[in-house]
């Protein structure tokens, strides 16, 4: 059985979950996988009714959690088991919000000629951004990244030939992400330019600003920390896959 509601209940739904940001903005579905399950559930109990219902989730192909809470891992491992599931659990990422966006210094003046080529990527660059993507690399990928460059703001700086050399992109929950720079353009400031422009643009938005980090990318974290972003210790996802056991 299915609730369906009404736009009431979905607008008092709405501000409910606002209470919880970053926590309870999720995945959408996406071509990475066969189909993307986001759930987001503060009682175990609940939860764990929820994932047993066949009704509610698709018990008979494979699909990935789109952000899950660490804190009920166990939980949603027994139910796959019950489900006759495997689980793979990838890194877990550490949340980082930016509580207050304005005092993040703005450009200074030593880089205002690099930000002068301040520019916004366009599906044409998805190729180069899937290469450096840690989970990209495939066909799945690409089509993943130029989806999100067509719907969401992105950045990169351009080199004199009008080639992106660093980038940021917004993944569809919010998040930023996708932040690299190449080897070659490192150690320029490249990435506290593009944070902090991204900053801003998501602050006018009114989107909260905050990324996922995983937790042995040590350089993400000592970069978006001296931005200004503190870790939430209360938030911690994973995004894991589930498969049915192999006959």
């Amino acid at each position: 059985m299915f609730l369906l509601l009404n736009e009431e209940k979905l607008l008092t739904l709405e501000k409910a979950l606002q209470n919880y940001l970053p926590a309870s903005i999720k995945d959408e579905t996406n071509n990475l996988v066969e189909s993307t399950l986001t759930v987001f559930s503060k009682d175990q109990s609940s939860l764990y009714h929820l994932l047993m219902d066949d009704n509610v989730v698709n018990w008979t192909t494979c699909f990935m959690f789109g952000g899950i809470d660490t804190g009920v891992l166990e939980l949603v491992k027994d139910v796959a088991a019950c489900k006759k599931f495997t689980i793979s659990i990838p890194d877990c990422s550490c949340a980082m919000i930016l509580e207050k966006p304005d005092d993040l210094c703005d450009i200074t003046p030593e880089m205002t000629d690099v930000a002068s080529r301040i520019s916004c990527l366009d599906p044409s660059h998805a190729q180069i951004v899937n290469r450096s993507w840690k989970f990209g690399n495939d066909d799945s990928g690409l089509q993943f990244v130029k989806n999100i460059l067509e719907k969401f703001p992105s950045y990169c700086i351009l080199d004199e030939t009008d080639n992106p050399v660093s980038w940021i992109l917004t993944y569809q929950y919010g998040a930023m992400g996708l932040l690299y720079t190449l080897p070659e353009h490192r150690g320029k400031g490249f990435a506290k330019l593009l944070v902090t422009k991204m900053v801003k643009v998501l602050q006018n938005l009114g989107y909260p600003i905050y990324c996922f980090v995983e937790e042995e990318n040590t350089k993400s974290y000592q970069l978006f920390e001296k931005l200004g972003f503190k870790e939430a210790p209360d938030i911690r996802f994973s995004w894991p896959w589930c498969r049915p056991f192999q006959k």
